[in-house]
């Protein structure tokens, strides 16, 4: 075979089945004579992952292999780096599945760029032909705390958050201006792509959107699994605030503190009810997300304003614990919660009882219950006016 013009790096844990897939659609990779190899490196598997690359016999590419403990997508592709042999490198995913024209386009993106200093990211979207979930579309649609590709142009540039490690390549030698790689400090897959193309920005790194670039990505989510992931997301995110302190305005970090301290200062009924939602946190979760649950075979659009707060909620839950000790974390996240969701659900319930459709009603008059200390709590007559000021994080 020529010498590689790509290195396709994979982290892979736990998807076996997937993988195969990802696989066999870089067999059909075009044109038949780009050359490139695929570097996967299996991040403590316990499923047939290691079985599947021990057997597979490629027509169209070299694969590169090697083994680790479970230690996280940052370390498994700082180790594929060490294997990888190509002047350019297309970061990606197990349960992401390229199109056939994948590789092309993020060459002839590179070509018209001609900078090296240029990312080219391409668009990771959900299977055409897949039953999609108001979750699946708020995530990648307005809601964007997945992949912001909703809101973005083909052709534009895009700042480090943008460093999608689903589909994103770049030249090697880029990398090697930051030879460390991505940080093992981020042992989950959040935040740690953002952190070194902070880095690289530094060293002049752009990323340009080549929508063109298409990957499909094999993950379902309900409201219930996204959530857990907001949960990591938060926890990574005050990694980076710890790592990063200049980046804290991206996290919403000091948003949650003021939080914090307006809880302080509140009277001894708001702080009697917030307190009464901390000491049973997860019970009040599994309320909201219960309601979430309902519309989440809706056709989407109806679910966005419940599922907004519902994901920010998450995610400033899991940055809590990674700012506080336990007992505090857990009374400001009973402080998030309260403040943010109950005007929402009070508006949804209205609307579904105008329309006389059934919902969750005990758990959505449980959250409705705590109106009156969203109001207090945010302390500007209305909860509901302040939720654009919690839209601009993760």
């Amino acid at each position: 075979m020529p010498a590689p013009l790509f290195s396709v790096v994979i982290p892979a844990h736990n998807r076996a089945a997937t993988l195969a897939r990802v696989l066999a659609a870089y067999e059909d990779q075009r044109p038949v004579d780009l050359p490139f190899e695929v570097v996967v490196v299996d991040d403590g598997s316990t499923d047939a992952t290691l079985e599947l690359l021990g057997r597979w016999r490629s027509r169209r590419f070299q694969l590169r292999l090697a083994t680790q403990a479970n230690q996280g997508p940052a370390r498994a592709r700082n180790r594929a780096l060490e294997l990888a042999s190509a002047p350019l490198v297309l970061f990606t995913g197990d349960d992401i599945e390229p199109e056939p024209d994948l590789l092309a386009e993020h060459w002839c993106g590179h070509r018209a760029a001609d900078d090296p200093w240029v990312a080219i990211l391409g668009l990771t979207r959900w299977p055409p032909d897949a039953p999609l979930t108001a979750t699946m579309r708020h995530v990648d649609g307005p809601g964007a705390q997945q992949f912001g590709y909703h809101w973005m142009r083909d052709g534009q540039e895009y700042d480090f958050r943008h460093f999608y490690t689903s589909n994103v390549s770049l030249r090697r030698a880029a990398l090697d201006s930051e030879p460390a790689g991505f940080s093992t400090d981020f042992p989950a897959a959040a935040w740690e792509d953002a952190e070194l193309a902070h880095r690289l920005a530094g060293h002049g790194l752009r990323i340009v959107y080549r929508a063109a670039a298409r990957a499909i990505h094999h993950h379902s989510y309900d409201a219930r699994g996204f959530f857990r992931r907001q949960v990591r997301s938060g926890e990574m995110a005050a990694v980076l605030c710890r790592k990063r302190p200049a980046l804290r305005k991206w996290t919403d970090a000091d948003q949650l503190e003021r939080l914090r301290l307006r809880l302080l200062v509140a009277d001894n009924r708001t702080r009697a009810r917030v307190g009464r939602v901390a000491g049973a946190l997860e019970l009040w979760q599994r309320r909201a997300i219960n309601f979430a649950g309902y519309l989440d075979h809706s056709s989407g659009e109806e679910a966005d304003p419940l599922l907004l707060p519902l994901f920010r909620s998450a995610f400033l839950h899991g940055l809590a614990a990674g700012m506080y000790d336990r007992e505090e974390a857990t009374r400001v996240s009973g402080a998030v919660l309260t403040t943010l969701l109950p005007p929402v659900v009070k508006r949804m319930v209205d609307d579904l009882d105008a329309r006389g459709e059934p919902f969750p009603r005990a758990d959505a008059e449980q959250l409705c219950s705590l109106l009156p200390a969203a109001h207090r709590l945010e302390g500007r007559g209305t909860a509901a006016r302040s939720g654009a000021s919690w839209r601009a994080g993760a």
